[in-house]
């Protein structure tokens, strides 16, 4: 690796952190705007069955299942003026921005199944834009320093942003979709506009990270599987939390917008709400688990991290019984959130450098390839079967803003899907937790 100035943080510049953090507004807007909005969209203003809109989010992970990990592979090997990373950040950049858009803004083609062909294929490519930026983007924090100190720092900038960006696609987003008319019109607008602002944090990252003098390590990638990094257990491990963790969040906020129409008096403001105060919660808090990593390490302050993040989820039972037990789930939000969105991305660069540093490989990309992976499947698979759930419980789609008339089980579903559900499955992460952290002592 070729030395380059570096900072008294380790890093290469004073800018790279904050830049670099920018760029996850991106991921948040993609992990969190489809998740709130996606399921409802299709089946309250598309009219398409939930079982088949649930199914429909599900589709496109078939094609990453091969993509991702290839990508990781290919952002490897790749050699450029600009680097082996950027140049894929800034296309990913333009093609998540395009997709994005499109996909909440299908025109009338007459009946809900093509309809459906229609956002399938625009989330598919809005997919595999966010993979062309969030692949070598995330990589470029297991190159960048070999101090994990430093590394935890970019990490709890990265939070920070991911927290505003979570602000803006949990509280803006929605509020976007009622200021401008609702319906079809509505969500099309919403799309555009915070579209562009994910696509200003990729590029402000594609163009800041540039400005740093930074010199990735040379590709030496292992001949075999793409699934070969699986092959270390403290990452695999790591992997299947990660993924349980991302069903968890996805069934629950899929559920919200369904929890706040049907029992929390549909209200507009409510989902805004919760996210705002989970967001200055989040940014208030990222620095006490920073200091709990350096003093009590990073799985151990993760594992403590899902178990608030599993009460909170569940907390929002509590909601349905008045003002107190909502921003009593806020509160618990708002603090776990914190730590899991910083432990989720600072614990892997460290397996990374301490693979490479015993067998001498650098396979960055192909790690993170994988990790992305886990993500969507986590997130598509929570949003399926929040989908497949509402049609076994009999809940009558395309209602638009009309409260329909729901059963008594579908009433008590969706309540039940929102947060204890969704609360335990999170806790299911973490004997996984400790099987990583055992597997990385010992390598």
């Amino acid at each position: 690796m070729t030395s380059t100035p570096r900072t008294a943080s380790g890093l290469p510049s004073r800018w790279f952190a904050p830049a670099y953090g920018m760029g996850s507004l991106g991921p948040a807007i993609f992990i969190l705007t489809p998740q709130i909005l996606l399921l409802f969209f299709m089946t309250e203003i598309l009219g398409i069955p939930p079982g088949a809109a649930g199914a429909g989010i599900l589709i496109p992970k078939l094609w990453e299942l091969v993509f991702d990990p290839l990508l990781g592979r290919w952002s490897d090997r790749l050699n450029t003026r600009w680097g082996r990373r950027r140049p894929l950040m800034a296309v990913g950049s333009v093609v998540f921005l395009v997709a994005f858009a499109m996909m909440f803004s299908p025109p009338d083609l007459g009946d809900w199944q093509s309809t459906l062909v229609w956002v399938i294929a625009f989330y598919t490519l809005t997919c595999t834009g966010y993979s062309l930026f969030t692949v070598p983007y995330a990589t470029l924090l297991a190159e960048v320093t070999e101090d994990p100190h430093a590394r935890t720092k970019v990490a709890a900038w990265r939070s920070a942003l991911l927290a505003l960006g979570f602000l803006l696609a949990g509280a803006l987003a929605p509020w976007l979709v009622g200021a401008t008319g609702g319906g079809h019109e509505g969500y099309a607008n919403m799309a555009l506009l915070i579209g562009l602002i994910a696509f200003a944090g990729m590029a402000s990252a594609v163009l800041g990270t540039g400005g740093s003098p930074v010199k990735p390590l040379q590709p030496q990638v292992r001949s075999g599987s793409m699934l070969a990094p699986f092959r270390n257990r403290a990452f695999s491990w790591l992997w299947l939390a990660f993924v349980i963790q991302m069903i968890s969040v996805a069934v629950s906020t899929a559920m919200l917008p369904f929890y706040d129409k049907y029992w929390l008096g549909n209200d507009p403001a409510t989902v805004p709400t919760l996210f705002l105060g989970l967001t200055v919660l989040t940014v208030a808090t990222t620095w006490c688990w920073t200091w709990l990593a350096r003093n009590f390490g990073k799985h151990n302050s993760f594992v403590l991290a899902t178990v608030l993040y599993g009460a909170a989820t569940a907390s929002l039972w509590l909601a349905m019984y008045g003002a107190a037990g909502f921003w009593f789930a806020i509160v618990l939000f708002g603090i776990a959130n914190a730590g899991q969105q910083l432990f989720c991305f600072a614990i892997v660069p460290d397996i990374i450098a301490q693979q490479r540093s015993r067998t001498g490989i650098a396979e960055e990309g192909a790690f993170t390839g994988l990790w992305i992976w886990g993500e969507k499947i986590g997130l598509a698979l929570g949003a399926g079967l929040a989908g497949l759930i509402l049609q076994l419980a009999g809940f009558q789609q395309g209602s638009g803003t009309e409260v329909l008339e729901q059963t008594p089980l579908a009433l008590s579903t969706v309540a039940w899907t929102v947060s204890i559900v969704p609360g335990v499955i999170c806790l299911l992460s973490i004997p996984a937790l400790f099987r990583s952290k055992r597997a990385m002592q010992h390598n």
